[in-house]
Formats: C-alpha cells, sequence, structure tokens
C-alpha cells in the first residue's frame, strides 16, 4: 500500500497547493492506521498558524474555512510540535492537562501525534493525525517521521511544479495587451457560438476580417480598428438567443421566423448592456443591421445616427452573406452582392466604407482565400 500511495503522489498532476496537501496529509493518515488527520501552516515571522487542511474523515465535523489565524501561543499542546521543532505524541488525550478544551462540536480525539513541517531549518507547517485505535509509541512515530521527510520531498517538488506553472502563465499574459486579451476572450464566444451554429460563427469571421481589411483602406486609426474587428467578430452574437431550428432551417424563413432572427441585434445589445469598451460595441452590435435611407432595423436609423463601425460591418456582412451559402439557400454569388452594394451605394450603403470595400476586392476577391 505505501507504494502505492507514493505512487499516487509522485505521479499525480496537481493544479493547487491545497490539493497537493490534501493528498499528503491522507496518505500519512493512511499509512499511519490514524482516523483523522490535520495540515496548519506556520508562519515564522509572525509566529502564526493558519488552519489549511483536514483530513475528509473528519469534514463533517470541521470548518473548511482557512481564514482562521491565531497566534502559536494560543496553541494547544498539539503545538508542541511547532515550539519544540520535533514530533510529540498524546495517548489518552481526553485525561490530559494543559490540553485546551476542544470547541463545542470538535470530533472526539482519542490520541494524537504531531509532526513539524520543515523547509531548511525553519518550520514551515504541522501535521497531525489521531485516533489510533492503538494509540502511538516512540518506534511508530519515528517511523512515520522517515516516511513524512520522503513524502515532503515529493509534495514541495509538486508545489514548485505548481509555481513555475503559475509563473509561465504570467509570463504569457504580459506579453498580450488587455486588448488582445479581450480579443481572445471574444473568440472563445464565437466558438461557443460556432459549437452551436457553425454558419453564424464563421460568417463573422469572415466578416471581421473583410472589415479589417475596409479599415485599413478608409486609414482609420489602429485603436478604431481594434474595436471594428472585435465589434465585427460578434456582431451576430445575438443569434446566441435564437431557437437553433430557426438558424439552421434548410428552407426559406416564414415571416414570423423571421421576425424572431431580426431580434438578434437587440439581443445582443442586451447581452453585452453591462459591459464597458473603449469602442462602441454595443452600437455595432445593434446597429449593422440599420441603412442610410433608415429602411434597415431594429430603430430605422438613418445617416449621421449609425456609427462609421456599424456601417462598415453593414457592408461586409452583406457581402458575406450573399457571397456565402446560407442554411435555407444556396449563395447568390459575389457579383450578385457586388451589384446589391453598388445599387445601394450613398443610399443604404456609406459611399466612402463601399469605394474602401471595392478597392480591396479590386485588390484580392477571395479575400486571403475566404471565396476560393
Amino acid at each position: 500500500m505505501e507504494a502505492s500511495l507514493r505512487h499516487t503522489l509522485l505521479n499525480h498532476e496537481y493544479f493547487t497547493v491545497r490539493g497537493v496537501y490534501q493528498d499528503f496529509l491522507e496518505i500519512i493518515v493512511a499509512l499511519s492506521g490514524s482516523q483523522i488527520g490535520y495540515f496548519h501552516l506556520y508562519d515564522e515571522a509572525t509566529k502564526t498558524l493558519r488552519l489549511n487542511i483536514w483530513s475528509k474523515s473528519v469534514l463533517e465535523f470541521c470548518s473548511a474555512s482557512t481564514d482562521s489565524h491565531y497566534p502559536l501561543e494560543k496553541a494547544g499542546i498539539w503545538a508542541d510540535a511547532i515550539r519544540l521543532k520535533k514530533a510529540i505524541f498524546h495517548n489518552d488525550y481526553p485525561n490530559l492537562k494543559h490540553k485546551n478544551d476542544l470547541p463545542e462540536g470538535h470530533f472526539p480525539l482519542q490520541n494524537h501525534a504531531a509532526f513539524p513541517i520543515f523547509e531548511g531549518q525553519n518550520v514551515i507547517g504541522v501535521l497531525g493525525i489521531g485516533n489510533h485505535p492503538d494509540g502511538y509509541t516512540e518506534k511508530v512515530i519515528t517511523s512515520l517521521e522517515a516516511k513524512i521527510t520522503e513524502l515532503c520531498t515529493i509534495a514541495c517538488e509538486k508545489i514548485e511544479g505548481i509555481k513555475r506553472r503559475e509563473k509561465l502563465l504570467e509570463e504569457e499574459f504580459l506579453k498580450y495587451s488587455p486588448h488582445q486579451i479581450l480579443l481572445e476572450m471574444l473568440k472563445a464566444i464565437t466558438h461557443s457560438l460556432e459549437m452551436r451554429d457553425p454558419y453564424t460563427a464563421y460568417h463573422q469571421k469572415h466578416v471581421a476580417y473583410i472589415c479589417s481589411e475596409i479599415a485599413t483602406k478608409l486609414a482609420l486609426p489602429e485603436k478604431q480598428r481594434m474595436g471594428l474587428y472585435i465589434g465585427a467578430l460578434i456582431h451576430d452574437i445575438g443569434k446566441s438567443n435564437i431557437p437553433s431550428v430557426i438558424l439552421t432551417k434548410p428552407s426559406k424563413l416564414i415571416p414570423e421566423e423571421l421576425a424572431l432572427l431580426r431580434t438578434h441585434t437587440s439581443n445582443g445589445v442586451e447581452m453585452f448592456r453591462e459591459c464597458h469598451f473603449p469602442w462602441p460595441i454595443q452600437d455595432m452590435i445593434g446597429q449593422h443591421h440599420e441603412r442610410l435611407d433608415g429602411s434597415g432595423y431594429p430603430k430605422g436609423l438613418t445617416e449621421n445616427q449609425i456609427c462609421l463601425e456599424a456601417k462598415i460591418i453593414a457592408v461586409a456582412d452583406t457581402f458575406d452573406a450573399m457571397a456565402n451559402d446560407r442554411p435555407y439557400r444556396k449563395a447568390l454569388g459575389a457579383q450578385a452582392a457586388i451589384k446589391v452594394l453598388k445599387e445601394g451605394r450613398g443610399t443604404v450603403y456609406d459611399p466612402y466604407v463601399v469605394d474602401a470595400f471595392m478597392a480591396c476586392y479590386e485588390q484580392d476577391p477571395t479575400f486571403a482565400g475566404i471565396y476560393d
């Protein structure tokens, strides 16, 4: 059993220090034949103890909170392991003097042993076990000390591994700007939509790319280009509230279904209502189906009531929706989309945006291979 338990600690992958300490404690409880166990951390500088881990066998009696800090001088005789810097044990615990009464509701303690945990010469914690059926002896304590020392070395290596991993993650995190981090989060949101509605997810990615190309042609500032890309990447996020049967319907939508689908703009705005961005993300989501002449939805906005980013998304969105297959129809084709954009230039779609789009299209009609 001992080899098996050691193997568990040695080979298990841990993500929290608490998890390492928990398994370390459980192994010692099992190897010692005890019924209960605890592990407290100790701060030598302030001479204070902090409750850290209870063995699972006594959790019903003990709070799992780690907020309990108290000075060593107020700890009971179990803390003699820290004071004396050596293992101690007490049999017939209820009849001992100077033991400090246990708090109400505490599990019954018949006998007890405690071991200081060292880091170099400093005590960093105390591991306690108790309620062995036959009590503890010097021989048992000496044997357990050796096992604790060996397993503590493994535990410390595991903890160092966790700290190294956390440091690497932090270093990786610091390489990214807040905008890039936000973008990664929104990509994850888009991916979640992709699993539910692949068409919309790919559509958003295509639109975001086209918007970036248009923004470059318009010579928009880098910050505005970044915000536009993010807004375009999630412009249809409100469709996550639309039933899948409508989103993936292979035939033309009936008026009631179309009306429900059109709520995706308002749904998206509501989803981000409490969010604050340095760009008009909510406007991009809510206005990308608005048109210059007021013929769009949901509010029938006109001209200068529509933000520039939403006007750009509107052009890219129209082109991708027509150039690609949709669930309910085959693609109308890029040329049909170009015709719609040209006919709507200045009346439905912003003329500067359409012209920038056409410059991009003439330069690369596939948009980096999106439209082969």
